[in-house]
């Protein structure tokens, strides 16, 4: 297969995974895994000048105004007589402008007012210009054809570092990277860009990492670095490819975790549940008796609904008859009274007449008996002289009267009986009503009692179900994307295998040069280097061990080489992104003889000859024997006052 095929790529990788490219083209998408195979062309960062100013302040104070003009390619070095006097700040100024993070130590950060940066990215020419330090503004500018094009304006510290993130990325045709690691149990997405990148400038005292590296930082971040500044096909692929099978298995992970502690609370749930189904079963001794208590209810309510009724009916009967057992004795007395009337009055006539008056009650005239008499035969009164009527046969008026209140009695008789019988009725129709209104009030009580037991029955039926379900939970194993992780690695294996090979040669050419510039700076008893993926093997006075159990002043020598090494085999090839930039921070921190850091500073002397373009920048303690390989010209000494500003 062609390194440029993508095609063939994705061919490769649907047959290694067993299958079909439509599913492993979409799952690639999906994790954002696309063919990444642009040309690395090498290309130089060099500086030009380096200027800052700004103000100390508390036990030293006075003002700082500091230029190293005009820089060339090679060795450059800051010499200072004793510790402390402003080397690794310098170093930190050159790094700042270029990086955009990792200024000066926070005590004195504040000192400083203006930076400069002058620099050149192969024949381009720009500049890195802080004009208020403290809040870190200002802007990166490039002149070409004797003018000054504004790029990029940044106000703040985050804008900075984004400025000059995007502007090397961009111009060194380098990539940020996303690394998916486990932090106490929780996935999280770490971005690592140019700060991280740019760290393959960096050489530190005793560094834990042959090339770049931030201290710390692992999970393969160093075989990435390394495969990006070397310019391989398909690194960028393959570390997304690895990212994505990285961040899989720690979602699988998390996913085991997960369904580890699910099913230990479902196993807890599942015991509380059988014991409150227990507890219920205890209740329940047969079925529910609710659907016979509401037909009960539903008839007694038809009885009761029958009822009002009757009882309205009987009672409005009841008032009637009572209006007439009234009206019936009324009828009654008048029938006595009229009867006693007449009773009276016959015999008040009878008396009258049987009475002789002796004379007027008017005038005392005395009557005579031939007066009385002649009276009594022309049926005059006796004492007023008037005729009177001839008396009046009342046969039978009496007894008509004695009828009508024989009437009126049976009248009263048989109304009252009719209202005592009707009377009755009411006080047992009313009598029923209260049986059924009791029997109703039972029948809601008993209700009440039936539909708990149906609620008993109910919750049974919904705890069954949850038992049901939660015994599946316990049963079922977690569902892993079988598919994805196969695709991945068939991915990761076809793309690792388009540049293992060339990976493998580049490293080999850079552990034999690797040698070489190490035995130039005094490692004689070195006598191979062997790279495993991108850890370096340290074959030394017959022993093999690794590069990071080497003494902290090896591992500065043999990183400054294979970095060295790194430029010269990419160079040499045509390929490679390492910007031919170094930054030496004390090689001899870990050294017991200046002779030592000579040594180192010696063989870096020749570097001019081997790979002109490069260019160095360490720090030092002041040394004849040091400053006997630099250039006059690019040493900065400590002024009078001890200080290097």
């Amino acid at each position: 297969m062609k390194k440029t095929d993508i095609d063939a790529w994705y061919e490769q990788i649907a047959k290694k995974a067993k299958r079909d490219r439509e599913i492993v083209e979409s799952v690639l998408t999906q994790n954002s895994i696309r063919p990444i195979i642009k040309p690395a062309v090498p290309q130089r960062l060099r500086i030009v000048s380096l200027t800052f100013t700004g103000k100390k302040s508390g036990v030293e104070t006075g003002p700082i105004s500091f230029e190293w003009p005009d820089l060339k390619p090679g060795l450059h070095a800051i010499i200072s007589s004793h510790n402390f006097r402003g080397k690794t700040t310098i170093l930190q100024m050159l790094k700042f402008g270029l990086v955009g993070s990792s200024g000066p130590q926070d005590d004195i950060d504040a000192w400083f007012q203006t930076l400069t940066l002058r620099f050149m990215i192969d024949d381009d020419l720009f500049e890195t210009r802080l004009e208020d330090f403290a809040s870190r503004t200002g802007s990166l500018v490039q002149f070409k054809n004797g003018s000054e094009r504004s790029l990029y304006s940044f106000d703040g510290a985050e804008a900075f570092k984004a400025s000059m993130e995007g502007f090397f990325l961009d111009k060194l045709g380098l990539r940020a990277t996303r690394i998916v690691i486990d932090k106490g149990g929780k996935e999280v997405t770490q971005e690592h860009g140019w700060p991280w990148l740019s760290s393959i400038m960096t050489i530190d005292p005793a560094p834990e990492d042959v090339f770049g590296g931030v201290p710390g930082l692992k999970g393969g971040m160093p075989s990435y670095l390394t495969r990006m500044f070397f310019g391989l096909p398909w690194v960028e692929t393959f570390t997304d490819i690895k990212a994505a099978a990285k961040k899989l298995k720690l979602d699988d992970a998390q996913v085991d975790q997960a369904t580890s502690r699910n099913r230990s609370a479902a196993q807890d749930r599942l015991a509380e549940l059988e014991r409150e189904r227990e507890d219920l079963a205890k209740k329940l001794s047969g079925p529910s008796d609710f659907d016979a208590l509401v037909a009960s209810e539903r008839a007694e309510m038809v009885r009761l609904a029958l009822l009002a009724p009757e009882i309205g009916a009987l009672t409005k009967k009841v008032s009637e008859l009572k209006e007439n057992v009234a009206q019936s004795g009324d009828a009654l007395t008048e029938a006595r009274r009229n009867r006693h009337a007449f009773d009276e009055a016959e015999q008040a006539g009878t008396i009258f007449r049987l009475l002789q008056p002796e004379y007027c009650p008017s005038c005392d005239e005395v009557f005579t008996d031939e007066y009385r008499q002649e009276k009594q035969n022309d049926h005059d009164c006796v004492v007023c002289g008037r005729h009177e009527k001839g008396q009046e046969d009342l046969t039978g008026v009496r007894e008509q009267l004695l009828e009508r209140e024989q009437e009126a009695k049976d009248q009263v008789k048989k109304l009252s009986a009719a209202l005592t019988r009707i009377t009755n009725s009411v006080a047992e129709k009313s009598q029923e009503r209260t049986a059924v209104e009791a029997e109703l009030l039972r029948l809601h009580n008993e209700m009440r009692g039936a539909q708990s037991t149906a609620s008993s029955w109910r919750d049974a039926i919904k705890i069954d179900a949850q038992i049901d379900e939660v015994r599946r939970l316990v049963a079922v194993a977690p569902g892993k994307d079988e598919e994805t992780a196969a695709i991945l690695k068939a991915a990761e294996k076809v793309t690792n295998d388009l540049f293992s090979s060339e990976q493998e040669e580049l490293l080999a050419e850079v552990a034999e040069l690797t040698v070489k510039f190490a035995r130039s700076f005094g490692m004689n008893t070195l006598e191979k280097v062997e790279f495993v993926g991108v850890q370096m093997r340290v074959h030394k006075s017959g022993s093999v061990v690794a590069f990071g159990a080497s003494t902290p002043g090896e591992r500065t020598r043999l990183k400054i080489a294979a970095n060295l090494a790194m430029i010269q085999v990419t160079e040499t090839r045509g390929v490679g992104r390492h910007p031919g930039l170094l930054f030496i921070d004390s090689p001899g921190a870990n050294e017991a003889k200046d002779e030592n850091v000579a040594q180192i500073i010696e063989g870096l002397a020749d570097l001019p000859n081997v790979l002109p373009g490069v260019q160095v920048f360490f720090t030092a303690i002041e040394s004849e024997r040091i400053l006997a390989h630099v250039p006059c010209d690019n040493v900065i000494k400590s002024r009078a006052d001890g200080y290097l500003w």
